[in-house]
């Protein structure tokens, strides 16, 4: 199948070749600013003056006819503008038709890759969300598992064999302030109160009360000795409130149509030694070294890259009473994930009788080959960026046992936090401070927006505007999802209720109804039995096909860049276009011309097509009717 900005992309590139400037000078070819000039142009010239030393309006000269002498069937000139672009323009009748045929034969059984190119080899692993389980996911939690998700479609729509991991952190010290809690404090479960949500109001009353209450606190260092272990009823306590909680976080994912393909729990990762492996491997390559003096006597630590071990810059994975820390237990998973321990999970069904239900690991009997998990080629940990150092020391940890190829493919999907608004903070009850443009959200504090809630109230937002209660609730996610991934990773999210629950503007659901659009065209508009042809394009129409002949490469460049945002931006581009399209052109019911109303039903159609495939990428839905 054509794609013309790939040929033409290899076209420019044979050019520079010629000119003997390849190497210094990359193959740029973008659409042309100044549509007067041509539909497609290349800076080229422009930066290889600077190798050259010559005047760009000179080298553009030679480039415009070494093109010109490679007879591109689907060009019909070249010409040059200054200071020094070469600008191709295209045969209408043999691009537009390529790229309506492309958009039409969208399918999501066939990857989405340009031509010439391939998927990278082996597994990708991404892992997201990693939600604590002891509390209502709120909206923090959301946006990560927003990004991940969508990184995770993006890759496989490029062909990319993926796997999607959630990280069950259930020895941390926050469930054990949970189930000290529900079993010390008496707080009451709501008659229709959800557990998860029901553990969040624990939570922030343990916390209180550790302050007044020192009995509580030991309380919790027992808790956290007895979880270490595995072993009695606190063990058991806690796996089954973490479990009842990971339910929770499973069904309010579900709402937002995020799901997983393993669940790993840290017990596990403690359980079958995986920790003691690793520790072997890090001392064996001396990767660590104890500490005999000062604030760290007694802990293992791994050193700095520097000449020195300086203390500010080792990081603890022992302490001195033995306990491993977090990112000594990250370190052990992330050689597990590139199959580099030497050691196993076993596998069952989350829920035995569920096929839509995730695999988990377990210590106990195995129900699943093992095969299907873990053992990638490259890792994503979509961590926050305040993780950036831990992330650090574990890509170090894998250089220094001898793997620097897997730390090289050990990835830090690093973005900023959800903060809340000033208008937000407000509304949940937060005193404000003049001048203050952010507050913080706080589990502890119980300053949060929950998921849950979150879509709840979105759903009430559209209610009146959807044809149905389902269709509301598609909306209402659809648009919470594209609020979160339309930041680029390094924007803080000031939360604002209102922002993201607006239905107009740069919104998903603006991008949503703009698929409604076109579906609804295509109700009214029979398909045409007669010949299929290209007419004299109008503006509108040529900015349509523009905008539809880009999906590819926005799609490859969000894949390659790991930035949902990329493709959002191109969406909310079609969906602009398609609007401009709708209102500056006749009513396709109403073209009398047979050639350009079949044309304008087929564009429409293409338009429809890569809109629903976008929107699926950025795990929205695409509604026929709203």
């Amino acid at each position: 199948m054509l794609d013309v900005r790939t040929e033409l992309i290899r076209a420019v590139r044979a050019v520079l070749t010629a000119s003997g400037v390849d190497e210094q000078v990359e193959a740029v070819v973008d659409r042309s600013a100044r549509p007067e000039f041509g539909d497609f142009s290349t800076p080229a010239p422009l930066r290889a003056a600077r190798v050259l030393r010559r005047r760009p309006i000179e080298i553009a000269e030679e480039l415009r006819e070494r093109l010109e002498a490679l007879h591109l069937p689907f060009v019909t000139s070249w010409a040059v503008s200054p200071p020094g672009y070469v600008n191709c323009r295209l045969d209408d009748g043999v691009w537009a038709t390529a790229v309506i045929d492309q958009a039409l034969e969208l399918d999501r059984a066939t990857p989405v890759v340009l031509p010439g190119e391939a998927p990278p080899p082996g597994r990708t692993l991404v892992e997201h969300t990693a939600t604590n389980p002891n509390k209502a996911a709120h909206v923090g939690h959301l946006r990560n598992a927003s990004i991940g998700d969508s990184v995770a479609r993006i890759l496989r729509r490029l062909g990319q064999e993926v796997e999607v991991q959630n990280y069950i952190d259930d020895t941390g010290v926050q469930v054990a302030d949970v189930a000290v809690g529900l079993r010390h404090l008496g707080v009451a479960q709501g008659a229709d109160e959800p557990f998860d949500q029901y553990c969040s109001r624990v939570y922030v009353e343990v916390g209180h009360r550790y302050e007044s209450e020192p009995a509580l606190v030991e309380e919790r260092r027992r808790t956290l000795r007895e979880i270490e272990t595995g072993e009695g009823e606190t063990a058991r306590f806690v796996k089954e409130l973490a479990s009842r909680v990971v339910d929770c976080h499973l069904a309010t994912m579900r709402r937002f149509d995020i799901g997983y393909d393993l669940l790993t729990w840290e017990s596990d990762i403690i359980a079958l030694g995986f920790w003691s492996r690793a520790f072997d491997l890090l001392r064996e390559t001396g990767s660590i070294v104890h500490v005999t003096e000062g604030r760290h006597a007694g802990c293992w630590v791994m050193p700095s890259d520097g000449d020195d071990a300086d203390e500010d810059d080792a990081k603890v994975l022992v302490k001195s009473d033995g306990v491993a820390t977090y990112t000594a237990k990250d370190i052990a998973y992330q050689l597990w994930k590139f199959g580099l321990l030497g050691r196993d999970f076993r596998y069952r069904r989350w829920h035995p009788g569920d096929a839509d239900s995730p695999a988990t690991t377990t210590t106990g009997e195995a129900e699943l080959p093992a095969e299907g998990f873990g053992r990638a080629a490259r890792v994503i940990n979509v961590i926050d960026a305040r993780q950036a150092y831990p992330q650090q020391v574990v890509k170090r940890g894998l250089a220094r046992t001898g793997h620097a190829e897997q730390a090289e493919q050990s990835i830090h999907l690093a973005y900023e936090v959800v903060a809340l608004s000033p208008a937000a903070a407000e509304a949940l009850g937060i005193p404000l401070e003049e001048g203050r443009k952010e507050y913080a959200l706080s589990g502890r504090k119980g300053i949060e927006v929950r998921a849950d809630d979150l879509l709840d109230k979105a759903r009430e937002r559209v209610g009146e505007k959807a044809a149905d209660a389902e269709t509301a609730t598609l909306l209402a996610a659809g648009a919470v999802r594209y609020y979160l991934e339309k930041f680029t990773l390094s924007q803080i999210i000031a939360f604002d209720f209102d922002d993201a629950l607006r239905v107009t503007g740069d919104t998903g659901i603006y991008l949503m109804y703009s698929h409604a659009r076109a579906a609804g065209i295509m109700r009214k508009v029979e398909e045409s039995s007669g010949p299929v042809g290209v007419p004299a394009l109008e503006g509108e129409e040529r900015a349509l096909l523009h905008a539809l002949d880009s999906y590819r490469h926005a799609l490859a460049e969000a894949g390659a860049a790991l930035a949902p945002s990329t493709l959002c931006t191109y969406a909310y581009e079609l969906a602009a276009t398609l609007t401009a399209f709708y209102e500056h052109t006749e009513a396709i019911v109403r073209e009398q011309d047979p050639i350009r109303r079949a044309f304008r039903r087929r564009l429409v159609a293409a338009t429809r097509a890569t809109l629903a495939d976008c929107l699926s990428c950025l795990g929205m839905p695409a509604p026929e009717r709203v």
